[in-house]
């Protein structure tokens, strides 16, 4: 009779564990403290992995729980991801959400455009923190002989002495040519025609080539790409901003910042000292020199002391 009670004993006990392993199971996507994961994503190019790696590896030392799922896809599959809670934080661009999803003209202020996109996702149950002071879009680039020839540090002076008659071919993309925001706003910003005749068509990822190899004196670029640095291209600065604004943020579903409400002022410290310059120095480790992102990401975070 007392072994059957005894049998009978761990019958329950079995019963009992395997009841909490099945409540367990029922915590996907969880800590163990029943406190969310940080699914931490990106796109697949190199800077916005290098900003999401960053974000994951900083926010797993401050002590959160969080998933590494970088390169999860382009717009049409990290956005929906977001959406859904697949995902629950990524970094994105402004002026990407702005004219991709919300169906907006181009922004060409950067606080302008960073509140309508914060206030449509609000809508959304997304979290729009703190922008980066670097600005991913379209630039004008020139080789650095013709800079110190003519002194150029800005648009206007290219512009000045393009007015003066100074013969620089231009490489740029036929569809930049086109675009609403492209060559034509540009000119109207600056006030003045970029002679035909001196405009080459040449893919917008091959105009870094171009001027290296001396085929053109100016150049369409991206701000951020590393070839630029690469090369020993200037980047002119744009005095008038006559280009869209695409700086980016870190994006967090809302129910995580309700978990986790010191997220924003932390990530803060991340966001605000991605400059232009130290966003493309970055690129360049990875591009050009051949580092892996990881490393990437961590020595910088280290010798910023946001990690150990």
């Amino acid at each position: 009779m007392k072994r059957s009670v005894f049998r009978f004993a761990v019958l329950l006990l079995v019963i009992a564990v395997g009841v909490v392993g099945v409540s367990g199971c029922g915590t996907s996507g969880n800590s163990s403290e029943g406190e969310p994961t940080i699914i931490v994503s990106s796109k697949p190019p190199t800077e916005a992995m290098l900003l999401g790696t960053m974000t994951y590896m900083y926010l797993e030392h401050l002590g959160y729980p969080v998933e590494n799922n970088m390169a999860l896809g382009s717009l049409s599959v990290i956005r929906p991801a977001l959406e859904s809670g697949e995902i629950n934080c990524y970094w994105e661009y402004t002026g990407t959400v702005l004219i991709n999803i919300m169906d907006h003209e181009p922004s060409f202020d950067a606080e302008e455009c960073y509140q309508l996109v914060k206030e449509y996702d609000a809508k959304n149950g997304i979290i729009w923190l703190d922008y980066s002071p670097f600005n991913n879009t379209y630039g004008i680039m020139v080789r650095k002989d013709i800079a110190d020839k003519y002194n150029l540090k800005t648009i206007s002076d290219l512009v000045d002495v393009v007015n003066e008659g100074v013969p620089l071919k231009f490489a740029s993309s036929q569809e930049w040519q086109e675009r609403s925001d492209g060559m034509k706003h540009w000119e109207k910003v600056y006030g003045f025609t970029y002679p035909r005749e001196l405009v080459a068509n040449i893919a917008v990822n091959m105009t870094y080539e171009a001027l290296d190899a001396e085929q053109a004196e100016v150049g369409l670029a991206f701000t951020t790409d590393p070839r630029i640095l690469g090369y020993g291209l200037v980047l002119l600065e744009d005095d008038k901003n006559a280009f869209p604004v695409y700086n980016p943020a870190p994006l967090f579903r809302q129910e995580i910042i309700d978990a986790y409400p010191e997220i924003p002022e932390q990530m803060k410290k991340l966001s605000e000292i991605l400059d232009e310059d130290t966003i493309m120095a970055l690129n360049k480790a990875v591009d050009i020199d051949k580092k892996s992102v990881d490393e990437v990401a961590r020595n910088f975070l280290q010798e910023q002391g946001l990690i150990d």
